[in-house]
């Protein structure tokens, strides 16, 4: 496969909000995440906008980290780029995760500069839900399916 890089974005949903809210150690987090995977963090900068919205960026050696909190929303969203040859970033997503600790996560996995297989354009998507949240849909659904309390009341009367 000659490609020249990966490209992974990732959507986080209702992330703990502890883990969202100080800027610093998210940081510091990410660097170690990255570190741990062996990657090399640069100097990477921060801003703060309207509404909470924290912006990060953070270079590699390798590539990029790019992340967008939205803290109200309990929201994240990463796009990390890697030009690494035989390199697998889902790694470094594994221990990011750990960082936010998402309910739900929705991954992408884009090939970058893929030379090969110019026909094959579509990016890899894959949806990651932690136990819990799988159990509140499921009872939602459920919920559904029962019989409205008025209809309850009408078929008693019938009786």
């Amino acid at each position: 496969m000659n490609i020249l890089a990966r490209q992974l974005t990732i959507d986080m949903y209702s992330c703990k909000p502890d883990k969202l809210a100080d800027t610093e150690a998210l940081m510091h987090n990410l660097k170690t995440a990255l570190a741990d995977n062996d990657y090399t963090p640069l100097d990477g900068e921060h801003r703060i906008f309207h509404n909470n919205h924290i912006a990060i960026f953070l270079p590699l050696a390798e590539g990029h980290l790019s992340v967008d909190v939205y803290e109200e929303l309990r929201y994240a969203a990463l796009d990390l780029f890697v030009c690494k040859a035989n390199n697998l970033p889902e790694k470094a997503i594994k221990d990011l995760r750990r960082t936010l600790k998402p309910d739900t996560v929705k991954m992408t996995y884009l090939r970058r500069g893929d030379f090969g297989t110019v026909t094959d354009m579509k990016p890899h998507i894959k949806t990651k839900m932690t136990q819990w949240r799988r159990l509140q849909n499921t009872g939602v659904k459920v919920m559904h399916l029962l019989p409205k309390p008025k209809f309850l009341r009408k078929f008693r009367r019938n009786k």
